[in-house]
């Protein structure tokens, strides 16, 4: 599928698939589950749908294994930052400051 095409479904494909995460257990499916969340965060993020941004973006988070800083750090990264960028913008201020922590402390 072309990006531009790919772009068109990325919300219907990650509320589908997010649908029934808790069924994934493959390490290697989990990390591309959490990617398509990070990329339905990023659209949602420039289209100013910051609540939508955050549940995306939550749910790539909860994706991640125990050691995703050691064998997935820029994912892990993008996603707590973006989240922690998104919930400032939501007025989440005590979310900002825990997910801030964990990057401190992770990266």
């Amino acid at each position: 599928v072309p990006d531009r095409r790919k772009d068109d479904v990325v919300f219907v494909s990650a509320d589908q698939i997010n649908r029934g995460i808790e069924f994934i257990k493959l390490e290697d499916l989990r990390k591309k589950v959490a990617m398509l969340n990070l990329r339905a965060g990023q659209k949602a993020m420039s289209l100013s749908t910051f609540s939508s941004a955050a549940s995306y973006l939550s749910t790539g988070i909860k994706l991640l294994n125990q050691n995703c800083w050691e064998k997935n750090y820029d994912l892990s990264l993008h996603l707590h930052n973006y989240y922690s960028e998104v919930q400032y913008c939501n007025g989440n201020f005590s979310d900002v400051a825990q997910v801030t922590g964990v990057v401190l402390k992770e990266g």
